[in-house]
């Protein structure tokens, strides 16, 4: 997802600038380009004899082989010249540990600013392959008395960088993360410590310390870092003790390593099969995604002392940032348009402004209110039969999350406790080898205080390490935590992501960290959190990202792990539909029978219980009023027509806030001259009013006026007022004018309007099980250019639809007497507008 760095990646320097006291957004590199040739052009200059100017001296050795001095470095900050991308300055002297070179810094305190960037390179015709990006101080790093103005650091690829000298040339041998484990649930671990590639080894354990009476083995030929070591047949809840011994023979000698006698204690968690233990609920419903803070403002925050007993949010004054107070006001909204269950983007205190970066797992952005607004709005949904769905980010924290603050500093008092939350690298790493899961060119891993930790999203969202059984059950204590303040669910942003690992490594599903991670959360959520009596399983909606549709297979062993996931590819075989494309590309409906019966095969991993959220657009994607706003006075049709297809089809629909309006919106730039398209502009505020006040100009700023905006709009008598643009660090309005015809207020009195439409079509799925049974057979009739038909049976009953695919209107005819449930027209021959549907039954 964009949200700041998401699936739209930030430069892989943005963590390390942002450090250095550089603007992330922001070009890092001199001329903003990959220019030039690998050559000696970088701007270093050699320490002399005698010389007292301030040098770093880099070392550098590859592994596995290979010539150092055909890479160079790339570097920037502590007073240096940076040389041009695609440029380096080359290792170009030799010593016993590999090559080096020195770059001259005029900054050497012990600050902030005495940080030199860092990144080994080889390049060639501008084009550059990169090792980790690191960083470095003179104040930090080895200094010979006989020549103290020259500071050395050593890096070996794919690892990161020593600031003292390598004291052994012994490869290393020690047994490392020997307390990370993957519990099975079932009497089983997998031990996932780190040992030498090419050492053999055992693992002794028992039910006593000083009784270590079972062993289990690997060989030098097992890849024992990727697979782990498996222990089956443990009592769960009975304490394991276990100690690790490895043993690495060389040409030249025997290295060994022991730890010390570790316990840990195996769960045991039942795997959710029953169908009335799994949220069926969710397939015959409607679910509404909103971002609370551009929703609807309620009024402006205010200090409390007592979060759970206590409102944030004063409604005498507006602040123009949505809020809970103002979400739960426009309950009867959604109620009336027919919403079941809310998503909202997280809530939870966070770095920025889109909230995927959590600070605080307990507590509410204040901006948003107060654990009480949280649960008065539970209560109110309650209420109405609405169900509220927290987006709950488990793959990540914030790099200012306490966890990781304390975990990434060796002198925080809680470093011990927090830095195994985090998965670090270590001497059997080769970070430089470890794949991103969707860009070939970008490195999986950033570094801080000489350590290099885990991240796919950037720099500043280090991953959590799901290995560490402290940090399993700290993720269903706050599940546990919002469930019982009314959290009827949770969507799982990112959740393919937990085990990046296992995922490049291809584990078996049964042992896989994410695919048994998840078995377990949902059985804790579903088994292990008391609910009142008679409330429905918890709903657990999954992130599990695949745009084309031949890798469905992917999508399938998360069936049995969660109730359901988006489904994105389906997104693209409707937007390619709207395009006027014929044939499989186009068939959505081929691709969701074909999905369904994959998800529902059990020997492949699938759970027929599942299903799918399918949706046209959401907090990442361009709004379809944009994607094809050059069909000019047709859009509103084709908007009507992809409504059709997405409350047709089984499984539960989503839709993004103001869509059914056909509000607009895409990642863009603002000016146009900005360093990278900005999602805020999918994230806009609700388009609530027709009449729209701005601040500034087009040219330089424009924000929305709400204190005028509201003015306005006073006699349409909304509880609730205009929102300001989402990011207050980039307050510009793209997509909204100044008389917006895709508001409520403009299209409510209007039956033909696109509101509207939606409400019919709503109340129609509603109306009628066939949409929402499971076991209805769905097949495509006609698939041409222009009509499409595709009939939903089931016991004798059916239904049809058919779309125009032509821009201009139609007579339709059909064999026998039908009536169309958007018209209430009873016959053989319908007319149809251009882009228009019918639903026959």
């Amino acid at each position: 997802m964009h949200r700041y760095l998401r699936y739209s990646l930030a430069p892989l320097l943005a963590g390390l600038l942002s450090l250095a006291g550089c603007d992330p957004h922001e070009d890092p590199r001199p001329g903003g380009s990959d220019a030039g040739t690998s050559s000696d052009a970088g701007t270093g200059t050699d320490a002399g004899p005698g010389d007292t100017t301030p040098f770093i001296r880099i070392h550098y050795r590859l592994q596995g082989g290979g010539d150092p001095k055909t890479w160079g470095v790339h570097f920037w900050g502590a007073g240096s010249t940076s040389p041009e991308w695609g440029a380096p300055r080359m290792f170009d002297k030799t010593d016993d540990f590999g090559a080096y070179t020195d770059v001259k810094v005029s900054v050497t305190a012990d600050s902030d600013e005495a940080l030199l960037g860092v990144i080994p390179v080889q390049c060639s015709g501008g084009n550059c392959k990169r090792d980790i990006e690191t960083s470095v101080r003179f104040a930090d790093l080895f200094k010979d008395a006989a020549t103290p103005n020259i500071a050395e650091c050593w890096i070996t690829q794919g690892q990161a960088v020593q600031t003292t000298k390598p004291a052994s040339s012994k490869p290393a041998f020690k047994v490392l993360r020997a307390k990370d484990f993957i519990d099975l649930g079932n009497g089983g671990v997998r031990l996932m410590f780190h040992a030498a590639e090419g050492s053999s080894g055992s693992v002794r354990y028992g039910t006593a310390r000083d009784a270590l009476d079972q062993e289990v083995t690997w060989a030098a030929a097992d890849d024992i870092n990727k697979k782990g070591l498996l222990i089956t047949g443990l009592t769960p809840g009975k304490t394991v003790y276990y100690k690790v011994h490895s043993t690495l023979r060389t040409a030249t000698e025997v290295l060994t390593d022991e730890t010390p006698v570790l316990e840990l204690q195996p769960l045991q968690f039942p795997t959710i099969s029953n169908e009335t233990d799994w949220a069926t609920w969710g397939s015959k419903g409607i679910m509404y995604q909103l971002i609370v803070r551009t929703f609807a403002d309620g009024g402006a925050p205010k200090a409390v002392s007592d979060s759970s007993g206590e409102s944030g949010i004063d409604p005498s004054t507006r602040d123009g940032v949505g809020d809970l107070v103002g979400l739960k006001s426009m309950l009867p909204y959604l109620k009336q348009l027919g919403v079941d269950a809310i998503w909202m983007t997280p809530v939870f205190k966070a770095k920025s402004y889109h909230g995927y970066d959590t600070t605080d797992f307990y507590d509410i952005d204040p901006v948003l209110g107060t654990r009480k607004d949280f649960t008065d709005l539970t209560a109110a949904a309650d209420t109405l039969g609405i169900h509220i769905i927290l987006d709950l980010v488990q793959n990540h924290v914030a790099d200012v999350n306490p966890w990781f603050v304390a975990g990434s500093n060796p002198k925080d008092p809680q470093f011990a406790k927090y830095h195994d939350w985090f998965v670090w690298s270590d001497e059997h790493s080769n970070m430089l080898a470890d794949k991103h899961p969707w860009d070939d060119s970008a490195v999986v891993w950033a570094c801080k205080n000489y350590m290099c930790y885990h991240q796919i999203f950037g720099a500043a969202m280090p991953e959590l390490n799901f290995r560490n059984p402290e940090v399993r059950a700290e993720m269903k204590k706050i599940a546990e935590f919002w469930i019982t303040l009314g959290a009827d669910g949770f969507r799982l942003d990112a959740s393919k992501h937990i085990d990046q690992f296992d995922d490049n490594h291809g584990i078996a599903l049964a042992t896989h960290g994410t695919h048994v991670w998840w078995k377990e959360f949902n059985s804790f959520v579903k088994k292990g959190v008391s609910l009142p009596a008679g409330a429905p399983p918890v709903l657990l909606a999954g992130e599990n990202r695949w745009d084309e549709p031949r890798l469905i297979g992917n999508m399938v062993p998360y069936a049995s792990d969660m109730d359901s996931q988006f489904d994105f590819p389906f997104r693209g075989l409707v937007s390619n539909f709207l395009r006027g494309e014929v044939g499989d590309d186009a068939d959505f409906v081929k691709y969701v029978q074909a999905l369904h019966q994959a998800a529902g095969d059990t020997a492949a991993g699938g759970n027929p219980n599942h299903y799918f959220e399918r949706f046209l657009s959401n907090h990442d994607l361009n709004r379809p009023a944009t994607d094809i706003e050059d069909a000019g006075g047709l859009v509103f049709a084709m908007q009507k027509q992809a409504a059709t297809i997405v409350f047709t089809v089984p499984g539960m629909p989503v839709l993004y806030y103001g869509e059914e309006f056909g509000k607009k919106g895409k990642a863009d730039k603002f000016l146009g001259n900005e360093s990278w398209e900005r999602g805020e502009f999918v994230r806009e505020p609700m388009s609530w009013f027709q009449k729209v006040s701005f601040t500034g100009d087009k040219q330089s700023s424009w924000d929305i006026d709400f204190a005028r905006t509201n003015a306005a709009n006073a006699e349409l008598g909304l509880p609730v007022g205009i929102c300001k643009a989402p990011n207050p660090e980039y307050p510009y309005i793209k997509y909204m004018s100044e008389d917006d015809p895709h508001s409520w207020a403009a299209q409510k009195d209007d039956p033909d309007s696109l509101f509207n439409y939606y409400k019919k079509l709503i109340a129609i799925r509603k109306a009628n099980a066939l949409f929402t049974d499971s076991r209805t057979r769905f097949e495509t009739v006609q698939n041409t250019a222009e009509t499409f038909e595709y009939t939903l049976s089931k016991d004798g009953k059916t239904l049809t639809v058919v779309l125009n695919r032509l821009p201009e209107p139609r007579k339709i005819s059909r064999p026998s007497e039908a009536t169309d449930l958007l018209t209430g027209t009873k016959g053989t021959s319908f007319d149809v507008p251009e882009f228009g549907a019918l639903i026959l039954q």
